[in-house]
């Protein structure tokens, strides 16, 4: 797939300014339904200075691990976290830390658990948004009244996903106290780091230790991300609803015969 997409000068990234390590810990390549190279996010990542990048594809990790593979190769002070966005059945879920990618299409309270059972952290992503599967207001007030854990919310993602309803986010997390993150959601290269969580420290640790502790803080409001061709996001749409969907079924079924073998030894 061709990641090289541009629509003109005003696409070109620009190194972010130096201060506290960023990260950037939604983003999609693709062996997914984004049209990021795992070599093309690095080279991205790198531009912006980015500290740590995760890469969360839906439902499987094999974007991560390519981008774990790339980096291990090259003398880079990028750093990685597992990720994995989630399809639930009550919107999508970002867990970090990860392994291994939750059994799909479950309910969210099992999702959570899945991740937490992998000593991961529980992000939601692009919340309250009407154009994406997302967890609604009062899904969210009801996981956290049940004492389910949740450990970060987006309050900034600077796609379309939720951004009538930022506000509205914002609000409500004077309420939760989620750690705040900002994350890019990139589906395309010059969208890398448009969003980011700044920390104290530089390692993946450092940047666990900052959610967990709500110590972090949502970035990249004050620079719009970079305007595309409209072409390119039908092209993208396609891909995400027309090639990606096959190769998910696949992949459960590569991975349900794999476990079968597993039990079967």
């Amino acid at each position: 797939m061709n990641d090289e997409t541009s629509g003109g000068p005003g696409d070109e990234t620009t190194p972010l300014v130096a201060g506290p390590a960023l990260a950037d810990i939604h983003l999609h390549t693709n062996l997914g339904d984004g049209w990021i190279s795992p070599a093309r996010l690095i080279q991205a990542a790198t531009l912006r200075q980015l500290a740590i990048v995760a890469v969360t594809d839906h439902d499987h990790v094999e974007g991560a691990r390519r981008v774990e593979e790339l980096l291990a190769e090259q003398n880079c002070t990028l750093r990685m976290i597992t990720g994995v966005e989630v399809s639930t059945r009550n919107g999508h879920l970002l867990g970090l830390f990860v392994k291994k990618a939750p059994r799909p299409l479950r309910p969210v309270e099992e999702s959570i658990d899945a991740i937490k059972e992998q000593g991961g952290l529980v992000i939601v992503p692009h919340p309250l948004g009407p154009l994406v599967p997302s967890l609604s207001r009062r899904r969210i007030d009801s996981l956290l009244a049940a004492g389910y854990e949740i450990d970060g919310i987006e309050t900034y993602n600077p796609s379309p996903a939720n951004a009538a309803r930022r506000a509205d986010v914002l609000s409500a997390n004077k309420e939760w106290g989620l750690a705040e993150i900002g994350a890019s959601d990139a589906h395309f290269w010059q969208h890398v780091g448009a969003a980011y969580t700044s920390f104290s420290g530089t390692t993946p640790e450092d940047l666990r230790r900052a959610i967990v502790e709500r110590t972090v803080r949502a970035g990249g409001q004050d620079q719009r991300p970079a305007r595309l061709n409209p072409a390119v996001y039908v092209a993208q749409c396609a891909w995400a609803w027309f090639v990606d969907p096959p190769r998910r079924v696949m992949r459960r079924r590569r991975e349900s015969r794999a476990e079968h073998r597993i039990h079967e030894a």
